[in-house]
């Protein structure tokens, strides 16, 4: 399950845009991958120094990833297409990190 981390600066960006980048995130990686389950942990620090108006994180698990290039090519344009179609005018970086978790659900 990937799990994207969103943090972004408040006096930048509002906390709807924050939300609507978040929701089109989750559903980005969603229908790339083909994975459901995919969180999205949103917040802005009470404590910046030097930060970019949004920074975008996603984590998932190494071996569903084929090709760490392509995958990241694919959430990047998808974004690319929604920023423009929402007219997102704050950059946005994208990290994809492979992670070799294991974990378990529900305990």
């Amino acid at each position: 399950m990937p799990v994207i981390h969103l943090e972004f600066d408040d006096t930048k960006v509002s906390s709807e845009e924050a939300r609507a980048l978040s929701e089109a995130i989750r559903t980005i990686v969603s229908e790339v991958t083909k994975i459901e389950d995919v969180m999205v942990y949103g917040r802005t620090s009470e404590i910046k120094i030097n930060v970019h108006p949004i920074e975008i994180w996603v984590s998932m698990s190494a071996h569903k990833i084929e090709n760490v290039d392509v995958l990241l090519g694919l959430f990047r344009d998808r974004l690319v297409e929604w920023k423009k179609e929402t007219v997102c005018i704050h950059p946005v970086n994208l990290t994809l990190i492979p992670e070799p978790w294991k974990f378990v659900i529900g305990i």
